[in-house]
């Protein structure tokens, strides 16, 4: 047995150890964080206009307070902005020379422009029409000389057109137009070209340049001009040919226009009218 009044040895679990203070006087305060560094903001751009409205109250200012507006210098002698010089109008184009009377083949009166096909040499220009002018329909003739009174409806010619930047509207009238001033002239191309056309070559004759228009046709409109000597009119031409004269010519007058290297060219041999 044991003894009651033995000591006994325990073993109790004893808490944390504390921590060694360290001595005050050996204390050294640390940095404060500072963080993160903080970026300017972008600042915004001035306004242009208010710049500008400175900028003229500033010069107002130094004209009332000192020198006052310039005179002579740079304002007069070239630097300083003038008056806004208008545009010279433009001059009659040179292809015009000799021509009188043209026929319209298209007016824009959006823009009041039109272009107009010339009689003699069937060479097309641009021109202003006037804004009180209505609008013209093709083959609507109108005079384009040099005399600006004689000419009601041009105010003054912008420059020559060209047949292929044509819309597609005048294109299409173009044949037409050029038919109705055939037939207006009908005598003098009868005479011109229908009375005293000939042979080309062994293999070929005048009447074949027309469209259409082959060997065996070209025969026998030879034949029926034999018959009857001249054709009187373009009627009795197409009753005893049985064609239409003033079409067929018009669509070879239009070739030519539109191919500039086709030979032979029955415009610069028939035309101008009553030459």
């Amino acid at each position: 047995m044991t003894d009651a009044r033995r000591k006994r040895h325990v073993n109790v679990p004893s808490g944390p150890k504390k921590k060694e203070t360290s001595n005050p006087s050996s204390f050294k305060m640390s940095r404060p964080t500072t963080g993160r560094a903080e970026v300017p903001k972008p600042q915004p751009k001035p306004d242009p206009s208010t710049q500008r409205q400175n900028r003229r109250e500033g010069g107002q200012g130094r004209q009332q307070g000192g020198r006052g507006p310039r005179q002579g210098g740079r304002q007069q002698g070239g630097r300083g902005r003038g008056p806004q010089q208008r545009r010279p109008t433009p001059q009659r184009p040179e292809a015009l020379k000799g021509e009188t009377w043209g026929r319209v083949i298209e007016h824009d009166t959006k823009d009041n422009v039109a272009t107009v096909m010339a009689e003699r040499s069937l060479v097309f220009v641009r021109a202003k029409i006037k804004p009180e002018v209505n609008m013209m329909m093709p083959n609507h003739r109108i005079n384009i000389g040099t005399d600006k009174a004689a000419r009601p409806e041009v105010l003054h010619f912008i420059g020559m057109a060209r047949l292929d930047r044509m819309t597609n509207m005048a294109r299409s009238d173009l044949p037409l137009v050029v038919q109705l001033f055939i037939e207006e002239h009908a005598q003098h191309f009868v005479d011109a070209f229908y009375n005293r056309a000939g042979p080309l070559s062994i293999k070929q004759h005048s009447f074949e340049l027309l469209p259409d228009v082959g060997s065996v046709k070209a025969k026998n409109m030879v034949k029926a001009r034999e018959q009857v000597g001249v054709f009187a009119s373009m009627d009795e031409l197409n009753a005893q040919c049985r064609i239409n004269g003033a079409e067929l010519l018009a669509r070879r007058f239009v070739q030519e226009l539109e191919d500039k290297d086709l030979q032979p060219r029955l415009t610069e041999l028939l035309l101008p009218v009553g030459a």
